[in-house]
Order: structure tokens, then sequence, then C-alpha cells
């Protein structure tokens, strides 16, 4: 039997509809296995689960599927075959984590990956110049992650300034001393052995007031107030300098296994 023309239009346009309409916005359960408990319990809103993350993460996590459905995009990109799916997920990506920065606070503790991932995402997009951004951004909010020093000493790598790369590599090593992978980027780009030393957290200082045996008993118009102690904060992290930018066609290595 002959279709008609009409109808096989039709059929010819639902046999291009690309296999992305057919997934839902919120991860099916397969894909929230492989996501972190927060998220799983962030779609089951008014449980006890989600009520227990809450009261833990604070009032932003009432934005976090947003987070989670980036995250989520993001492995859907890399398992994506045509490149309508892959383009149609990394923007989905983008707009959820994007959603993330203009919504929720600066300081809240998802924010270090957030802009992680952001990184990741505009390094696909081969946005560099927002790419380097964000991972500098990852990197001031928590200099304890290696990916966003992995990532940036990549791009160096790529466009031939080796010396920044160790500079960055070796910055990465101190805050991180057992990551594999800035050890094996260190000594591929002439590190010298031993690593650098780590910097080690800053412990808090414990103020003991002093007990005489016997306290004085002064007249309250001789009373001064005790002077407070200092607390001594981390050492702040130097900001790594964002490259200039050639052209968006420049070389760039998304981020390599640990």
């Amino acid at each position: 039997m002959k279709l008609s023309q009409p109808l096989l239009f039709l059929a010819l346009a639902l046999v291009a509809i690309s296999s992305h309409a057919l997934e839902p916005w919120m991860p099916t359960d397969k894909e929230m296995a492989s996501l972190p408990e927060f998220c799983k319990a962030r779609f089951k809103e008014g449980s006890p689960e989600f009520k227990l993350w809450a009261s833990t993460l604070g009032e932003d996590y009432g934005h976090t599927h947003h987070y989670c459905a980036g995250v989520n995009f993001l492995n859907r990109y890399y398992r994506a075959r045509s490149k309508q799916d892959k383009r149609f997920n990394l923007n989905n990506a983008r707009t959820n984590l994007q959603y993330m920065v203009t919504h929720a606070a600066p300081t809240y503790s998802l924010m270090p990956d957030v802009h992680l991932n952001l990184g990741e995402v505009y390094s696909l997009m081969n946005q560099l110049g927002q790419a380097i951004t964000h991972f500098n951004k990852a990197i001031e909010l928590d200099p304890r992650q290696p990916r966003a020093y992995n990532a940036l000493s990549d791009y160096y790598v790529k466009t031939k300034q080796s010396a920044k790369a160790l500079e960055i590599v070796t910055t990465g090593l101190q805050y991180n001393p057992d990551t594999k992978s800035l050890q094996r980027r260190y000594k591929e780009l002439g590190g010298k052995l031993p690593y650098p030393e780590p910097i080690e957290p800053t412990p808090a200082v414990e103020v003991e007031a002093a007990k005489p045996e016997e306290p004085p008993t002064p007249s309250p118009s001789s009373v001064e107030p005790a002077a407070s102690p200092t607390a001594v904060l981390p050492e702040p992290v130097e900001p790594i300098a964002e490259p200039r930018i050639g052209s968006p066609t420049n070389p760039y290595c998304r981020f390599c296994p640990d």
C-alpha cells in the first residue's frame, strides 16, 4: 500500500524526531542511580529524606534540582550519538547550571561543583574564556578539588604555555597532594621531586582563659572589656590569571580521568 504524499511527509517527520525528545527532563531511575543522594531526595519533595537534606544544605536546597538536572544533561551529552542530541543536552546542562549561579547564594556548599561543571560545559562548547572563568571560580571557592586544576593545566599545555601549566599543577598539588592525575602532570611538565610541600588546613586556635589563684575583685569603674582573640584564617588562594583566548577554534582538552 502506497502512502499519500501528506502521510509520507508526516512519517518522515516522525522518523526525523531526535531521540532526545523521548527523554524526560527529570532523570530516569537508572540515571538517578548515578547522581548524589541529595538529588534523589530533592525529587521527593516532602519526604523524610527531602527534609533531612533541606536541613543539612539550607534554604538553597530548593534550587538544587537544577544542579541535578544540569549534571544529568551533561551525562546524557556523553552518551548521545548524534550531534543534534549532544547539542540539545549541552544547552540544557548550561541552562540549568547557570540557573544555580543566578539563584543560589555564592556561599552555597554546592557552588564550587556548579562552577566546575559549567567550566566543563563551556569547554565542550569551545567557549574557552567562559570555561576558564568558571574553573578559576571553582578553585577560588574550593581549592581542594583537582579537576579544575587538571582542566586549566591541559588548556595551557595545548596552547604551548608549559610554564603556566606547571605553575597551576604545582598549586593544585599543594592543596591536593595525593591526587594521581596532578602528580602525573607534574612529572610530565618537568616538575622536580619531591612533590610540592602540601598546604595543610590551619587548625582552629583554642584560647584558654587565665586562671589566677586569687582573682582580684575590681571596682565596676576599673573594668575594661577583654580583647577578643584574633582568629587565624587559612592562607588565601591566589587566583589564576585568565588566559588570552586567540579564537574559538583554539584546542582545548576537557577533563582527563584520574
